[in-house]
């Protein structure tokens, strides 16, 4: 009966160790799966940024251009401009959510790695006050059956 219940303890054990080991191997893919897409999203945004900005300049150039000409090409011209701004602002609106909702997952994902790297800390502080205990355990055992020895050589005498 004893056997059994120590195997089934060495079992469980090895089960919630290796749940814990597979906590770990998600808290890091967890993490580092929000960072990247966080540097990702953050990367294309400054990117839109840039075809934004150069876009705006390129408009406003062609505004004064066209101002001056007068002509219905020009014109035109002016308004495919504009159209190709707004676009633009409209994809950098969205890259800014798409930034704000990845910095957002991130945020969350971390105190989650602290609360799993909290548990693992407290786990391997467990298991070594355990193995103390155990230790100890044992130590004591020894020392018991070292005390009844001799109590029972004590109690015997020595026959010749």
């Amino acid at each position: 009966m004893a056997r059994k219940t120590t195997d089934l303890l060495d079992e469980l054990e090895d089960q919630f160790h290796s749940i814990q080991g597979k906590m770990l191997r998600a808290k890091d893919s967890y993490v580092s799966s929000h960072q990247k897409d966080y540097d990702t999203a953050k990367r294309r945004y400054r990117q839109e940024k840039k075809k934004l900005e150069a876009a705006t300049k390129k408009a406003s150039r062609e505004a004064d251009k066209f101002r001056k000409s007068g002509t219905k090409t020009a014109q035109n011209q002016l308004k495919k401009a504009r159209a190709v701004a707004q676009v633009l602002k409209e994809a950098l609106g969205e890259s800014r959510d798409i930034v704000t909702t990845a910095q957002d997952k991130l945020k969350s994902a971390k105190p989650f790695e602290k609360k799993l790297a909290a548990r693992a800390k407290a786990l391997a502080q467990f298991e070594k006050e355990w193995e103390k205990k155990q230790t100890a355990a044992a130590k004591a055992k020894v020392t018991a059956a070292k005390k009844r020895r001799a109590k029972q050589k004590k109690a015997k005498p020595d026959s010749p």
